[in-house]
């Protein structure tokens, strides 16, 4: 649609239309759009636009002005719109309509975020945002979510036993032109030019020489020594990909083989009981990798881990046991061991570490469950709900990235065979068995989940970046969101009489059999939510999981995994079974070879790219209402502070500069 005189010849344009594009048309596309006005009362006539083709590079934000010569309306409340057959199914993707009146100056703005068709007439009024029951057009949304329930389908089919997924991909949902292209560049780097798969040919000879791989094609971590000091072994729990697994023990389990006479050496002449008591004790247990599949040839260990905290704050281990039955054959690990033997048992809880953060830290409870959240709120919120355009900013490209990205990884011969010990079988049994566990009022929940594991005291731990940073951020976003609420929800009332909301809540917790999600904990009260804070809880919750939980454990892969002896995704061999010392050699028999090393270096360096708007600054403006954008206006100014804070306790007080909780730098969606 572009520009051109007006079919219908009226005298003067009384109003200007700019036409807001959402995408690309997925073609060539020819046709004429009918516009009216409508004014409270009355409606305008019926004027057509120029018919003029698509631009081949139409855009995301793309304006089209047109004028119309109207004379009868004199305040716009709405505007119908109608597209010939030639517009054809795929039609005008449109975001939204601004309507300047050219005599008054006033403005009006028409969220629209529809595709007009072709033989299809829509109607979009200025009061169309508002809560169902108190919306004039009830009828006009159930059957509008009617449609949308038909396009966006949820099904176990693609990892059966997982969160479930779209079945197939909504139209409105793919990439735009400019994000498509720059995807396809990013999967292009997977299969870099011959001449430099040829370096990661043939074995390593020697562990230093994993350092010649860097270059003009991979760029080195800043710190290649993390496998060898305890101190940013420690580190890499508090700051790393995988932040939220460590807790505080308040108890050794039986099944960890150590005692106080072992441990006493590293607790800075405390005993185990005191070291407890004081808080100084913290553990990882990953009984969860016991008995998973593997991809043939390779093991998983299934460890139980001690950390002791100093008294300078840094935390260090104390003891690693790999497997979680204890053994002659499976003894418990110390810091005073040989220091090659101390650096294998470290290696192989971090294969274990790396394996879970890529199937459920990663994959399986940012991506796959949020996607199914997003199907959902398609399913059964209305565009014009004041909840979906407050969550529609944060699944922007979340399907299309899963439904071109899950194949990358889980095919056959995809990157997850290629660089885990658990392979694509492991994986997807890795995930089942958390989704069987996971709560969303505890683990998808930050402040639950850090009082869950113990680590909500500031005083304690004070170089967990993760905490620090995440909990600031979490705290802007409910803030931000409970505001939101405040200017629609008037009482808990309006919550219990909300039916597209409390249907929404029942499809995340229906059974998958039922078409649900089959989500345990999901804030509310017998079946429903009954009041705001529930709301608030779980969509600050959501909010968070898609922009700055993802940015904190996707972000910095290529900093821990670009160094296979920092943080392995596979090892070969077995986990050790005595504490005799081993030399330089069987330390790297037990490293990746250098086609998995290549692996896992082009996945995770295209994983830790990040080329989206900044957190509040939305890439599509789904929120125009003046009130809502007072609040929007609140909450970045409420990230910029948090931003200039950050930057300051990394120049000054901090180990090393943590940066993936930065609101400059953590997308407002998942996708990558």
């Amino acid at each position: 649609m572009g520009g051109g005189a007006s079919v219908n010849k009226k005298p003067s344009s009384n109003y200007t239309v700019f036409v807001e594009s959402a995408d690309k048309p997925k073609g060539a596309c020819r046709g004429i759009i009918h516009v009216k006005l409508i004014e409270a009362g009355q409606a305008g006539d019926e004027e057509e636009l120029p018919e003029a083709e698509f631009p081949s590079d139409f855009k995301r934000g793309h304006k089209s002005t047109f004028n119309l010569s109207e004379t009868k309306i004199k305040k716009v409340d709405g505007l119908e719109i109608r597209g010939n057959e030639a517009v054809g199914k795929e039609g005008w993707n449109i975001d939204k309509v601004l309507i300047t009146n050219n005599k008054t100056r006033v403005q009006t703005v028409l969220p629209v975020f529809t595709n007009i068709k072709g033989g299809q007439t829509y109607r979009f009024m200025t009061d169309d945002l508002s809560l169902p029951h108190l919306s004039s057009r009830e009828e006009d949304r159930q059957r509008e979510l009617d449609e949308k329930r038909k396009e966006y389908q949820l099904t176990e089919e693609r990892l059966p036993g997982c969160p479930p997924l779209v079945k197939q991909m909504p139209s409105d949902e793919k990439f735009t032109f400019d994000k498509e292209f720059d995807i396809g560049a990013k999967l292009a780097g997977l299969t870099i030019v011959s001449t430099v798969k040829e370096a990661f040919s043939g074995a390593f000879n020697d562990i230093d020489d994993i350092k010649s791989v860097y270059g003009p094609f991979f760029s080195e971590p800043s710190n290649l020594n993390r496998w060898r000091d305890d101190g940013l072994f420690g580190m890499q729990r508090l700051m790393s990909v995988n932040p939220d697994v460590i807790s505080l023990c308040t108890a050794i389990p039986e099944k960890l083989n150590v005692n106080d006479e072992m441990l006493n050496p590293f607790l800075e002449g405390k005993t185990l009981n005191q070291a407890l008591e004081e808080k100084k004790i913290f553990i990882i247990d990953y009984e969860i990798l016991d008995g998973l599949p593997t991809k043939q040839g390779f093991v998983i260990s299934s460890p139980v881990a001690l950390f002791y905290q100093r008294n300078d704050g840094k935390l260090v281990p104390i003891a690693i046991q790999l497997l979680q039955k204890p053994g002659a054959d499976n003894p418990v690990f110390l810091s005073s061991d040989p220091p090659n033997k101390w650096i294998l048992a470290k290696l192989w809880f971090n294969v274990a570490d790396s394996n879970y953060h890529q199937s459920v830290t990663h994959l399986g409870f940012t991506h796959l469950i949020m996607e199914g959240i997003a199907v959902c709120t398609h399913r059964q919120i209305h565009k014009h709900h004041p909840i979906f355009k407050l969550l529609m900013p944060h699944f922007l490209y979340l399907i299309a990235i899963n439904y071109l990205g899950i194949p990358v990884l889980l095919d056959e011969d995809g990157f997850v065979a290629k660089t885990l010990n658990i392979g694509r079988k492991g994986m997807v049994e890795l995930i089942k068995r958390k989704h069987k566990a996971w709560r969303m009022n505890v683990e998808g929940t930050l402040p639950n989940d850090l009082k869950e594991r113990g680590v909500d005291d500031p005083a304690l731990l004070p170089h967990y970046y993760y905490r620090n940073d995440a909990k600031e951020l979490y705290d802007a976003i409910f803030s931000y969101v409970q505001k939101y609420l405040d200017l629609y929800y008037t009482s808990d009332e309006d919550v219990n009489k909300d039916y597209e909301l409390q249907k929404w809540r029942q499809e995340l917790t229906a059974p998958e059999k039922d078409q649900g999600l089959g989500i345990l904990g999901v804030f509310g009260e017998n079946g429903k939510f009954t009041n705001k804070e529930q709301v608030c809880f779980t969509l600050a919750s959501i909010i968070f999981t898609c922009s700055g939980k993802h940015a904190a454990v996707n972000f910095r892969q290529y900093e821990d995994y670009g160094y296979p002896p920092n943080y392995p995704s596979n090892l070969r061999g077995r986990p050790p079974t005595n504490k005799d010392e081993v030399d330089k050699a069987e330390l790297l028999r037990s490293l990746p070879d250098k086609t998995a090393t290549y692996d896992a270096m082009v996945i995770t360096s295209v994983l830790s790219t990040n080329d989206m708007n900044a957190l509040g600054d939305f890439e599509v403006q789904y929120i125009t209402d003046e009130k809502a954008l007072k609040v929007v206006k609140t909450f970045r100014a409420d990230l910029a502070r948090i931003a200039k804070r950050n930057k300051e306790k990394n120049k000054k007080a901090r180990l090393e500069n943590y940066w993936c909780l930065d609101p400059d730098r953590v997308p407002n969606s998942i996708s990558i």
